[in-house]
């Protein structure tokens, strides 16, 4: 126990006793005259515990590295001792050459057999490296087609939609056409060529058309349509564009027809019979005037490019304007044609 502990236990005791003495001396001062009971001695308090230093959470030691070691710095090593140099040698000494042997009469040679010589040895067979696969004239043709050739005779097949212009846009309708054309191109160095060129188009009537045939025949028109056909006298100038292209002019003269149809709607009574049979009505389309005028002169000129696909064998595109007589009515048309060359 330590000195401060001992000097604490001894302060409490004394205090402990001079409160007992306190308490005995009041006591006495206040003694009634009857007799009191026997004096008892009164409890002391019990001794207090002895002193205890509180227990303060102490913080976590921090971790810290240990600090590192000095290490010596490689020093370069010393340098190697010093070595002589190995000299040469030196040179033995002379010694006197033996005596040559006495002379001696060669032996007279003999001729050699003459033996042929022998085979050469054949090189040990090596493989060939791999060589390229040689091109075919039909992969050629896949990686690389083959440029326009030349020639002579063209043979075109096609068809389109046309156009109609000016007054005959009036009463027809815009409408398709097919194209078959013959070519002859009698100069190789020269691309001109000589030919003919048959055209089909179909075009409807107008409601104008329509109404004005109703008015004229006194019935009325329902449907109508005019087919134009003929064939014309041309000539084409070819210029190439590149090794697969080409671009081309083209016009002539020719004749035409003209066949127009109108039809009419009736109905005629009748009796219809699903599961059970009634009266009903039918439509039924006739023809009311079907008129094909003479052939009559025609004019076209136009512009087309030909892309090749595999020799002969080539694609077109063009367009034309075609002027239709009597000329003072204004009738043209603008037919596009795509289609294929033989």
């Amino acid at each position: 126990m330590s000195r401060d502990n001992q000097m604490a236990m001894i302060y409490f005791r004394a205090l402990a006793v001079l409160g007992g003495l306190a308490a005995a001396a009041s006591a006495l001062a206040q003694q009634p005259p009857y007799p009191q009971p026997p004096y008892q001695q009164p409890p002391y308090p019990q001794q207090p515990p002895a002193y205890q230093q509180p227990t303060y959470p102490q913080a976590p030691p921090q971790y810290q590295p240990p600090p590192p070691q000095y290490q010596q710095p490689p020093y370069p090593q010393q340098p190697p001792a010093y070595q002589q140099p190995p000299y040469p040698q030196q040179p033995p000494a002379y010694q006197q050459p033996y005596p040559p042997p006495p002379y001696q009469q060669p032996y007279p040679q003999q001729p050699y057999p003459q033996q042929p010589y022998p085979p050469p040895a054949y090189p040990p067979y090596q493989q060939p490296p791999p060589s390229a696969p040689q091109a075919t004239p039909q992969a050629a043709k896949a990686h690389h087609p083959v440029e326009m050739q030349y020639h002579p005779l063209r043979f075109s097949i096609g068809g389109g939609y046309t156009i109609t212009q000016d007054d005959l846009s009036k009463t027809l309708q815009d409408g398709a056409n097919a194209v078959a054309r013959l070519m002859w191109f009698p100069i190789r160095a020269f691309p001109l060529g000589i030919g003919i060129d048959s055209t089909y188009s179909r075009f409807n009537q107008t409601l104008y058309a329509r109404s004005q045939a109703s008015t004229a025949l006194g019935t009325n028109v329902a449907y109508g349509h005019e087919d134009q056909y003929g064939a014309s006298a041309e000539a084409e100038l070819d210029l190439k564009m590149g090794p697969n292209a080409k671009e081309y002019f083209f016009g002539g003269v020719g004749k035409y027809r003209r066949q127009t149809v109108f039809k009419q709607v009736t109905y005629q009574s009748g009796v219809v019979c699903n599961f059970v049979c009634a009266p009903a009505f039918f439509p039924v389309v006739s023809e009311v005037q079907n008129t094909t005028s003479d052939w009559v002169k025609t004019w076209n000129a136009g512009m087309g490019f030909e892309f090749n696909l595999e020799d002969p064998v080539s694609f077109f595109i063009e367009a034309r304007y075609m002027r239709i007589a009597p000329y003072s009515a204004q009738n043209t048309v603008i037919p596009i044609t795509v289609g294929l060359r033989f």
